[in-house]
C-alpha cells in the first residue's frame, strides 16, 4: 500500500513551519517562552486505552502525547512522532526544511 501524497505546501503552511521551528528553539533556550500549559485526556473506547495531549500557548501546533509510550508531534508535519531527544536533531530541522524549500519529511531516519 503506497502512502498518499501531500500536496505542495501553500505559503500559509510554510511560514507556519517557519514561526514554529523559532518558537521550538526559543522554548529550548528559555522554557519560559512556552507560555501556559493545558493537558487533554482523550479515553479511546476500542481498543479501550486513553491518551494524554499536552499543549503550550505559545507553541501552537506542537503536542507531546502520554499513552503508549511518550513522543511529540507538529500539525506542521501530519504523521509524524518523535522522541524527546529528535525534537532538536530532526523535528526542528523537518520544519526548517519545509519553511525554506517547501520540503516534507519523506523518510524516517532513524529505527522504528
Amino acid at each position: 500500500m503506497n502512502a498518499k501524497t501531500l500536496p505542495p505546501p501553500t505559503p500559509h503552511e510554510r511560514a507556519a513551519a517557519a514561526g514554529a521551528a523559532r518558537a521550538l528553539r526559543a522554548a529550548i533556550a528559555d522554557p519560559t517562552t512556552m507560555g501556559a500549559r493545558a493537558v487533554m485526556h482523550l479515553d479511546l473506547a476500542r481498543p479501550r486505552r486513553g491518551e494524554w495531549h499536552e499543549t503550550w500557548a505559545n507553541l501552537p501546533g506542537f503536542v507531546r502525547l502520554f499513552g503508549a509510550g511518550l513522543r511529540y508531534c507538529h500539525a506542521c508535519l501530519p504523521g509524524w512522532e518523535y522522541s524527546r531527544a529528535e525534537i532538536v536533531s530532526e523535528m526542528i530541522p523537518d520544519l526548517e526544511a519545509l519553511a525554506e524549500r517547501g520540503v516534507r519529511p519523506a523518510e524516517q531516519t532513524r529505527a522504528a
